[in-house]
């Protein structure tokens, strides 16, 4: 099993490992985010987990038909058929400042949840009151208690079918998709997290034209918008659900195979080609109105850094990727997570390349025109990966922001998505004059910087590490949308043409198998253990990364005792009565 989170480096999300055993109960390791007192991803001596986030909504917006002349009370037709006047209540909050200053403000609810200005998000929706119109919130992770609960339970997992009753009777995760192997050489898919109990034909009744054009508007941008003055409208109940209002067990996907399983941050409907998941609710899928209506898709184009992930396992099954054999085992695993094979560049380059040598004067946004014909015998010459040593990468990733193109669309290629070749369709990039410009554009960038066009990644793309004089790190890795399996990026460019210093991508990387002794695990948290720039522990991981090197983890009692770093300290807590 490979794990590895894209999550902020910086902030409450960051990751830190441990071990954690509690006699006759616990005995797991792996990672959690700061104040968690269970590993959220990790393994034990039977089972190995880590998390993706899902693309299912958590929320929807209702939209409130107000009292006329009254922007503090909504009309609302029950389940008897009466109408009311409910009220929006006011919920004052004290906040407390600074030289023991406190600050009242006001928080306004409805029956749903908070009130939102949704004017103040975007500009074409209408202020409160605009039209009678109001619009509130029901979040169904703000009703859930039960996340520590549920990694508590997922550490206790002996088995894959175990992890998946765990997960069922709790249905305590609040936004991730779950990977899993086991000692049996299980694999396991699943999104079964804490989703609104929407169906497709109660989300079309409470969107429809009725109830005027914004709940449309909202839909179709993705959104999960429903009329709020009508008792239909409310959330349904399943009951094998733990919460009122979400789905059960049920109602939520999940997969158990033999061969493999894959998420990348995408719909839970194709994690194995073999074998896909349709007929949930559209409040699973990233995009809402291809799922709705009568003719509704069961997939649309999955992202870039899916299809990678998907080319890579059919790669290594197959041995086209020259790793020997047909399956997986640690040490190649590792070299397929980290090839840094660009997707975009294998599915496009070819393509633009051909273009560019019949046609090497490409024009500029500015309106001037540049020769490509250096940039684009460079970019012949290309690995097409995101290595250290890799020459070319930063003008094609960004040729490719600058083109524009949505990943779960096929406008932008001549061969349309093909819901029976999902990996390999769309493809075909239609050269244009877009294109083109968005080409040229990269090249006269990096010009303009003095940055060559074959300078090596290496030279752009880096860590700061604070406790060593500033010290740069050079990173591997890249964007998701280039289709980069290891994404590693930062915030955009500097004024001279590096890139910022990466502050997402690599967090805890975990390479999981197991033995007849138990797990056998290597593993890396990305930007190290500490975020304390003077200790020692602070960029140590990070260096290892940038080297391509793992750490093999201790589980065992003698494993850790071989391993052990200074001195061991017992904490007690002596009990005062009083």
């Amino acid at each position: 099993m490979y794990g590895n989170p894209h999550e902020p480096w910086n902030g409450v999300q960051r990751f830190y490992e441990f071990h954690l055993t509690l006699p006759g109960e616990l005995d797991v390791m792996g990672a959690a985010q700061q104040g968690q007192p269970f590993p959220n991803i990790g393994f034990n001596k039977d089972v190995a987990w880590s998390h993706t986030v899902s693309t299912a909504k958590r929320f929807t917006l209702y939209q409130l038909s107000l009292v006329p002349g009254d922007p503090m009370k909504y009309n609302y037709i029950n389940s008897a058929g009466v109408e009311e006047k409910r009220k929006i209540e006011t919920v004052p909050v004290t906040i407390q400042l600074p030289n023991n200053e406190t600050m009242v403000r006001n928080i306004y609810v409805s029956q749903y949840g908070p009130m939102i200005n949704v004017n103040a998000i975007n500009g074409r929706l209408p202020a409160w009151g605009t039209s009678n119109l109001a619009f509130t919130i029901r979040d169904a992770a703000s009703e859930n208690p039960r996340a520590l609960n549920q990694w508590r339970s997922m550490n206790k997992a002996t088995s894959v079918e175990d992890l998946v009753d765990r997960m069922q009777d709790i249905v305590g995760l609040g936004f991730v998709n779950t990977i899993a192997t086991d000692r049996y050489g299980k694999a396991l898919y699943a999104d079964i997290s804490t989703v609104p109990h929407v169906t497709k034909q109660q989300l079309e009744a409470c969107s429809s034209a009725a109830s005027g054009p914004v709940l449309g508007a909202l839909i179709a941008s993705d959104l999960p918008a429903l009329n709020g003055s009508i008792a239909a409208c409310e959330w349904g109940n399943d009951a094998d659900s733990p919460q009122a209002g979400i789905f059960g067990r049920s109602n939520l996907p999940f997969l158990i195979r033999d061969d493999y399983v894959a998420n990348s941050n995408d719909s839970y409907w194709l994690s194995n080609l073999e074998e896909p998941l349709t007929d949930f609710s559209p409040l699973l899928r990233r995009r809402l109105t291809p799922f709705l209506g009568a003719n509704p898709v069961d997939g649309v184009p999955l992202l870039m850094r899916s299809r990678m992930g998907l080319t890579q396992i059919a790669d290594r099954l197959s041995n086209k990727d020259n790793l020997g054999g047909n399956i997986f085992n640690l040490d190649n695993m590792q070299e397929v997570v980290y090839g840094n094979r660009s997707y975009v560049a294998e599915l496009i380059l070819d393509d633009v390349l051909t273009d560019c040598r019949a046609n090497s004067t490409l024009p500029l946004t500015s309106g001037a025109t540049i020769d490509a014909t250096q940039a684009c015998n460079i970019l012949s010459n290309w690995d097409r990966r995101n290595n250290l040593d890799s020459k070319g990468a930063h003008v094609f990733r960004e040729f490719w922001r600058n083109v524009d193109f949505t990943e779960t669309t096929d406008n932008a290629f001549s061969v349309k998505f093909d819901i029976n070749d999902p990996v390999n369709t769309p493809r075909g990039l239609i050269i244009n004059d877009s294109t083109r410009k968005a080409l040229g554009d990269s090249i006269a960038y990096f010009n303009s910087k003095k940055i060559a066009l074959d300078a090596p990644l290496s030279s752009l793309q880096y860590v700061i590490d604070a406790g060593m004089n500033n010290d740069k790190i050079p990173m591997h890795g890249g964007l998701g949308r280039e289709g980069i399996f290891n994404v590693a990026q930062g915030p955009d460019l500097n004024e001279d043409g590096t890139y910022r210093p990466i502050n997402g991508g690599p967090t805890y990387m975990q390479s999981v198998t197991f033995d007849n002794k138990g797990p056998v695990v290597e593993a890396l948290l990305a930007y190290s253990q500490s975020a304390d720039t003077t200790r020692p522990y602070h960029r140590d991981q990070t260096r290892r990364y940038s080297d391509k090197e793992w750490i093999r983890l201790p589980f065992s009692a003698g494993e850790i005792s071989k391993q052990a770093v200074g001195n061991k300290i017992q904490l007690r807590e002596k009990f005062r009565p009083d």
